[in-house]
């Protein structure tokens, strides 16, 4: 409790004084010591945001500790207020009563008693801070849980829009690949083929679309089980494969990415939801491979995926050179609607990645900015 305390100690008596600062700056986090009342006010007047407690003699010259009181309860009613006095009278403890002095303390100071009374007025403030920020942290949450209510409400009256002329176009689509295999081998034919390829992948991105849409209407009950991260980047590379081949060579444990690689060369097991997993790499690289679109230099576009094993824990660290994330939104880049990227659509990816990797067994998510790029650091458990 003492150590978040800063404590403004008025005291004429230099022997007195000295012993007090002594103790008291290796127990409190900081001790603001003054030498008569009107230093007293104004190093109040000058640390009054960081003072928490104030300790004060009584007999001291230019200004006494009472009328330095009163010039302070003028500016803060309720800071807490100490005087160590040898006074007993009747008079002058109605008149500390009526300045509204919290505690008396009797010279020669006994020192836990002084601390013992530092505490007892204290503890009432720091309850009501602790109330305060647990209160603030609820709202918080509620007003989340509201964005993500009032997103679902929305992602699911869409995706049901969409997923039902999505199939038909699929189905009839698929069936037109079959009758275009029937034709005579032709330039004509060829081209065709390349273009059916196009399409296929912008239906693929809508179902990807979908999907992630589905995922903030729902919570999909997957069960967890042990799986291979390595293994499950390797197989959300491959799906990112067509983006990444024309923006960015891609790392993983440093080595180069590409469709032949074993996705069983390295073993890091971790106990999670595979697939809503694996929807939490690809938002990431995709993410990514968009902002590397904007460096102009080819070569200067990578991003390195990077995973170890740190006790019961894996670690995946995602690093490109990007420039990094825009302070603007780096506080809220897990809020959806955020996003400030053309090519984002919703703005929502990344808090569906947060909230796949929170239902995760002690799993957390964090972003930062390292080497003029951004890191996505997840840590899951094994």
């Amino acid at each position: 409790m003492f150590k978040s305390l800063t404590i403004l100690y008025v005291e004429d008596e230099e022997n007195i004084k000295e012993v007090v600062n002594s103790i008291f700056k290796q127990v409190f986090k900081n001790f603001i010591v003054a030498s008569d009342g009107q230093e007293g006010l104004d190093k109040y007047i000058e640390y009054q945001d960081t003072i928490d407690v104030v300790i004060t003699d009584i007999n001291m010259p230019n200004m006494n500790g009472l009328d330095m009181s009163i010039e302070i309860r003028k500016i803060n009613t309720s800071i807490p207020i100490i005087i160590t006095t040898a006074h007993n009278d009747k008079e002058f403890l109605h008149k500390a009563i009526n300045v509204g002095i919290n505690k008396f303390v009797t010279k020669p100071m006994d020192m836990k008693f002084l601390l013992d009374s530092v505490k007892q007025v204290v503890e009432p403030i720091i309850l009501k801070q602790e109330f305060d920020k647990e209160v603030k942290l609820y709202q918080d949450k509620q007003l989340q849980n509201a964005k993500f209510t009032a997103t679902g409400q929305l992602a699911a009256g869409i995706t049901h829009e969409i997923n039902t002329p999505l199939t038909y176009i699929k189905a009839n689509f698929e069936m037109l690949g079959y009758d275009i295999e029937d034709l005579p081998d032709s330039n004509i034919k060829e081209d065709i083929v390349k273009s059916i390829s196009k399409i296929d992948d912008g239906i693929h991105r809508i179902e990807t679309i979908v999907s992630s849409m589905r995922e903030m209407s729902q919570q999909l009950k997957i069960e967890k089980k042990d799986a291979n991260i390595y293994s499950s980047i390797i197989t959300s590379a491959i799906l990112a494969y067509n983006k990444i081949k024309h923006v960015s060579n891609v790392y993983i444990n440093g080595k180069e990415f590409n469709l032949d690689i074993d996705k069983n060369e390295l073993k890091f097991i971790a106990h999670v939801e595979l697939q809503r997993v694996e929807q939490v790499w690809i938002i990431i690289i995709n993410n990514a491979m968009d902002e590397l679109m904007k460096v102009d230099d080819y070569a200067k576009r990578r991003l390195d995926i990077n995973i170890s094993e740190e006790n019961d824990k894996v670690i995946i660290i995602f690093k490109d050179t990007a420039g990094g994330i825009d302070p603007k939104i780096k506080d809220n880049l897990f809020e959806p609607f955020k996003g400030t990227k053309e090519s984002s659509g919703m703005g929502v990816g990344l808090s569906i990645a947060k909230r796949i990797i929170d239902d995760q067994k002690d799993g957390s998510i964090e972003a930062y900015n390292e080497d003029n790029g951004a890191v996505f650091k997840i840590i899951l458990s094994k």
